[in-house]
This record gives structure tokens, sequence and C-alpha cells, in this order.
């Protein structure tokens, strides 16, 4: 995991490659860089952040993944981690999550019956399951596969 800070380079190469990517649409972010737990966090805002964000979180966890890469290949012997934000995304995507796990919570216990909620990437299953963790009555469990797999909340 990498510590980024002022002295590591890593964080100015992730900056500089960030705002020449956006450069490509015309766009001068805001980009701020932070470290939590040995995780750069970078947050972005840009005043069109529904290009990358606009739906589902595909496009900005691509874009995560192409700078990683970037990074990995510019500091091949440090190991890297980041997590990339654009325009609060992750937040709104947690709470819309939350709010879907506590409605298939609420199903399961009103029906009895499991409730399959929709196809979702593993990082929005993962946020589900999370979510899920703090109630009672109820077990969140994984099904499917590939593009299919999903959620089931089952009534215990």
């Amino acid at each position: 995991m990498v510590k980024a800070n002022a002295g590591s380079g890593i964080d100015a190469k992730v900056k500089e490659h960030l705002s020449a990517i956006f450069a490509f649409f015309g766009l001068q972010p805001e980009i701020s860089l932070t470290t939590n737990e040995s995780v750069l966090m970078i947050d972005i805002t840009t005043g069109q952040d529904d290009l990358f964000t606009h739906g589902t979180a595909d496009p900005l966890l691509a874009l995560q993944h192409l700078l990683r890469i970037i990074a990995r290949r510019e500091f091949p012997d440090t190991p890297i981690t980041l997590s990339l934000n654009i325009g609060g995304f992750q937040q709104r995507q947690r709470a819309r999550l939350a709010e879907i796990a506590k409605d298939a919570v609420n199903q399961a216990l009103a029906t009895k019956m499991a409730a399959h909620l929709p196809p979702m990437s593993s990082y929005e299953r993962r946020l589900v399951h999370l979510a899920l963790v703090d109630e009672t009555g109820v077990v969140g469990e994984s099904e499917g596969e590939g593009e299919e797999r999903r959620v089931v909340v089952k009534p215990i």
C-alpha cells in the first residue's frame, strides 16, 4: 500500500495524469488528494461531474482502473491502492444502495420471503452487504454468475 505524501512523487504524478485526461474533455478539474489507511483518496470536482458518473459507477471505475495502471507502471516497486471520487458520486451511491438495502430488508421481513435485488457490480454488492451488517432478522447473500450476480436478502 502506498502512503502518499508530498515527497512520494506519486501524488504529483497522479494529479498530472488526471489533469491531462480531463484536459482531453476540455475540463480543468479541482483535484484533492488525501491518504486514508494507506489508500490514496482522490476527490475531483469538474463542474461537469456527470460525464463520469451518469447512472452507474462504470466510467468512474474504469478511470480509476486506468489511473491505477498508469501509477503502477511509473512506480513499479510501490504497491498502490487508490480510490477515485468524482463530484461526490461515492457518497450518493452509498446512500442510494443503503436505501435499496433497507427497502429489501423491510420487504423480506414483511413477506417472510427473500428479496432479490437487481444485478450489481461487485463494488455495489459490497456496499449493499455493508449496509446489511447491522440489520437483524435478515442475511444477505450474493447469487448468480457474471453480470447477473445480485444480492438476495433472506429472512432468518
